[in-house]
Formats: C-alpha cells, sequence, structure tokens
C-alpha cells in the first residue's frame, strides 16, 4: 500500500470514528426530543379527553360516556377505556368489546406503583404504544349523583399508538447514516485528490529524480516553486545533487590525476628495473676487483681507508639497486614455519654495530614467542628496514625498543623509537614510494616492508608524536 492510501485510509478511519460518536449523540438526542414531544401529545389528549368526560358527568348524560369513547377513535388514538379501580373491570371502552372485561395485568402494575399519573410505553400486540392513567376523581360536582363515597369514579386509560414516532426515529436515522455516509465520501475524495496534487505527485516526481541519479545523472534536478516542506526538500535534494555532482568531478579529476601518476610510476619502475638490473652486474665485478685490492694493501697503507670507503659506497649502491629490483618485482614470499623470536633476534644483531655507533640503546620486550608461516628473509628485510628508519631518526642517541605480542589471530611487532617524531602531514604519505626526509636513501624502504607485510596478509600502522618518538606496528596472522 503506497503512502498516499495509508494516509488516507487512517484519516477516512478517523472520521468514521468521530462522525460516528456525533451520529449517535445527535441521533439520541433528536429521538429524545420526538419521544418528549410525543409524551407531551399524549399528555394534552388526555387531558382532552378526560375534561370531555367531566363535561358529560356534570351535564348528567352518564350513558353517553360510551358513544363519547367510541368517537374517539382517529388517527394515533388506539384505545380509550374507563376502568373501575375497586373491581377493575371495564365500565366504558372506544372498543365496545371489552366492556366488562378485566382490565390488563400491565395497567394494574403501572397503575400500583405510580406516584402521578405519567406516560410510559409498553408493547401491546406486537405494537409498542403510549398509555397514560389518570384517576377520576369524585368531587363536589359528581357527588350529587354518586353518594356511594367512593374517592375515585374509576381511571382512564388513553393508548395512544408509537408508529408515528417510530417512523419519525427510523427516517432520522436513515438521513443522519445518509448524511454521514456522504460526508465520509466526499471527505475522502477530498483527500485523494488534495493528497495526490500536494504530496504524491512531488514525491513521484523526487523519487523519479532518486531513480535518475541511481543512473548516474547527477546533472538532474527537481524543480518546484512551492515554499512548504515539499519545497524545502527539494531545495536540499538539489543542493546535495550539486556536491555529490561537484565531488565525483573532483574525485574523476583525482582518478585522472593518479592514473597518470600510476603510469609514470610504472614506466619509471620498469626503467628503474631496467637500469638496476644493468648496474647490478658490472657493480658486483668492480666490488670484487675493489676487494682484491683492499686485501693486498698494507694495514698502515693510507689508501686502504679510501677503498674502504669506496667499498661502503658500493655495498650503499648495491642496495639501492636491491631496493629498485624488489620494488619493481616483488618476489613471491616463500613460507616456511618460523618462531617469531629468532627472526628478531637476527633483525637486532644486523642492526646492532650501527646503533653502538649512534650510541643508541636496543630494548627487546617479547611475552610469548609464537610459530609463524612466513618468508623469514622478506620479514627480516621488513623489519631491519623499520629499525635503520629509527636508527636515522636518532641520531644523538636514543633507545630502539623492539616488542612482541602474541594475539588470538596475530601477532603484533612493534619498533618504536625516541627521535624527533614525523609530522602528521607526513603520516599520510610516509608509505609511499621514494618519500624521505633525508638526503641519502631511496625512499623505497617502508614502501616495500608495507608491501611484504600485505604480501603475508598482516597489515602495518604507524603512530609518532612530534618530539617523542614514531611507533611502527607490524601485524602478522597467526
Amino acid at each position: 500500500m503506497t503512502l498516499k492510501w495509508k494516509y488516507i485510509l487512517f484519516t477516512v478511519l478517523i472520521l468514521i470514528v468521530i462522525i460516528s460518536i456525533f451520529f449517535c449523540y445527535n441521533l439520541t438526542y433528536q429521538e429524545r426530543i420526538i419521544k418528549n414531544d410525543d409524551i407531551k401529545r399524549v399528555e394534552l389528549i388526555t387531558e382532552i379527553i378526560k375534561n370531555g368526560l367531566l363535561t358529560i358527568m356534570l351535564e348528567g348524560r352518564g350513558k353517553d360516556f360510551q358513544k363519547f369513547l367510541e368517537s374517539l377513535i382517529a388517527e394515533g388514538i388506539e384505545e380509550v377505556r374507563i376502568f373501575d379501580i375497586y373491581s377493575g373491570k371495564i365500565l366504558a371502552s372506544s372498543n365496545p368489546a371489552e366492556v366488562g372485561k378485566e382490565i390488563h395485568r400491565e395497567d394494574k402494575e403501572k397503575l400500583m406503583t405510580q406516584k402521578a399519573p405519567e406516560v410510559f410505553s409498553h408493547v401491546k400486540d406486537g405494537t409498542t404504544v403510549y398509555s397514560m392513567l389518570v384517576p377520576i376523581e369524585n368531587n363536589i360536582a359528581c357527588q350529587r349523583c354518586h353518594t356511594d363515597g367512593k374517592a375515585l369514579r374509576g381511571i382512564l386509560d388513553v393508548e395512544v399508538s408509537m408508529k408515528q414516532t417510530l417512523q419519525r426515529i427510523g427516517e432520522l436515522r436513515k438521513r443522519t447514516m445518509l448524511f454521514s455516509l456522504i460526508t465520509i465520501l466526499s471527505l475522502a475524495v477530498a483527500l485523494a485528490v488534495m493528497t495526490t496534487l500536494l504530496v504524491n505527485r512531488p514525491i513521484e516526481g523526487i523519487i523519479r529524480t532518486m531513480r535518475r541519479v541511481q543512473e548516474g545523472d547527477l546533472s538532474v534536478r527537481f524543480l518546484t516553486k512551492r515554499k512548504d516542506e515539499i519545497g524545502k526538500l527539494a531545495d536540499a535534494l538539489n543542493r546535495m545533487l550539486e556536491e555529490l555532482d561537484r565531488a565525483r568531478k573532483e574525485i574523476q579529476r583525482c582518478h585522472l590525476e593518479e592514473m597518470r601518476r600510476v603510469e609514470k610510476m610504472a614506466t619509471l619502475g620498469e626503467l628503474a628495473a631496467a637500469v638496476a638490473h644493468e648496474i647490478k652486474n658490472p657493480l658486483a665485478g668492480i666490488s670484487g676487483a675493489i676487494q682484491v685490492i683492499y686485501e693486498d694493501l698494507n694495514d698502515g697503507d693510507p689508501k686502504k681507508e679510501v677503498i674502504s670507503e669506496v667499498l661502503n659506497e658500493i655495498e650503499r649502491l648495491d642496495k639501492t639497486v636491491r631496493d629498485l629490483l624488489f620494488f619493481a618485482k616483488p618476489a613471491e614470499p616463500k613460507k616456511i614455519e618460523v618462531d617469531i623470536m629468532s627472526t628478531i633476534d637476527r633483525c637486532i644483531s644486523l642492526i646492532k654495530p650501527k646503533a653502538e655507533k649512534q650510541n643508541i640503546k636496543i630494548e627487546k620486550q617479547i611475552e610469548e614467542n609464537a610459530i609463524l608461516k612466513i618468508d623469514p628473509q622478506q620479514i627480516q628485510e621488513a623489519v631491519v628496514n623499520i629499525m635503520m628508519n629509527a636508527i636515522h631518526a636518532m641520531p644523538s642517541g636514543g633507545t630502539l625498543t623492539v616488542s612482541s605480542k602474541k594475539r588470538d589471530d596475530h601477532v603484533e611487532i612493534s619498533i618504536s623509537d625516541t627521535g624527533e617524531g614525523i609530522p602528521p602531514e607526513g603520516l599520510k604519505t610516509v608509505f609511499k614510494p621514494f618519500y624521505t626526509t633525508r638526503h641519502r636513501g631511496t625512499g623505497l624502504g617502508l614502501s616495500i616492508s608495507r608491501n611484504i607485510v600485505e604480501a603475508h596478509g598482516g597489515t602495518i600502522l604507524v603512530d609518532s608524536t612530534l618530539g617523542v618518538g614514531t611507533t611502527f606496528k607490524i601485524r602478522l596472522p597467526v
């Protein structure tokens, strides 16, 4: 069910409840008025008949009672009778066949219980009628003829049909119900039209707009001149689409720039790999030749120190060539089961001489040894690269802390230094290739370390505070 019909159905249900309550209240009120009018009419008819009877009695025409009552049968009047309260016999009646018979049991009961004459209703022969029992007192005028000393000469019983009253009530109910039904239908139609024009059509327009957006058309706009909530919604939607369109264009621009940069990097990588490959073999030959010359020189020869410096530079060039080759064509890890403590110990032994030269203290904190399936050479290279960065960050000495913690699904290796730290803007680019803050180095160390860790299904994180130090965390799956 759509929102439109839910709203109409809910509103119509509320209207039905409200109109039903009003209908019941109004109908009850109108019925009470009609019944009160009829009761007054019955009282008036009874009073007229009683006065007529008294007139006949005063004129001494008591024998004319029966004829008078028979002449009273008219529209609405069912029966009129006079009965003796003492014997219970009907003395005179508009229906001659009743004369001399016992009065009805209902009349006896009502006569015994009523404190004063009142109109009451009862069912007679399947028809509801109004009745009123009025005593005819034996007053002074009557006592001229009736000297038996009785207080009452009889009881006047007038019965008036309720047929006309019930017809009026039935017609009132029909009219009220018909009016209520027409009102509900009219309001339902008005609500449907109003909802369609004010709510449903604008919402359908917004939905069509969003479908076009979903298909990729961010240039579409939902135009409306309305200043209500729908207009505000349309303005918000259009502003959102403008922002999305602007963001998409910016993303496309950045993507194109990134693609160009990737293509450039790929080209540079291929070029670097080719150059490194061409340099590697001659560099190995040069290193071997210089090593022979170095061994032939005497210990006191001043040329030996120069040759030693040349060998160091050749070693640095060789490492740069190896980094370029690994970055251009990373090798697949050859995983074997290795305990992490032995790998960390080898890394520490490799960087320990350089750390001692710079007065750097190395602290090792291994909570629990763990067996991992890794390529020990690649993990060792990744850890050593980070350790060397830490040593370079502490040129005046400090503390290098290496720790290992075993968790349920991974082992975390933390490498912390007490160096100068990395500025916040540098943390975003620290793992990018060729990013470096030193004059020497290729800037490939951390990039290679991240590639190695990710190739093992792990992650590498960095946290740094200026003036306090930097911590790298390597997480490898168990």
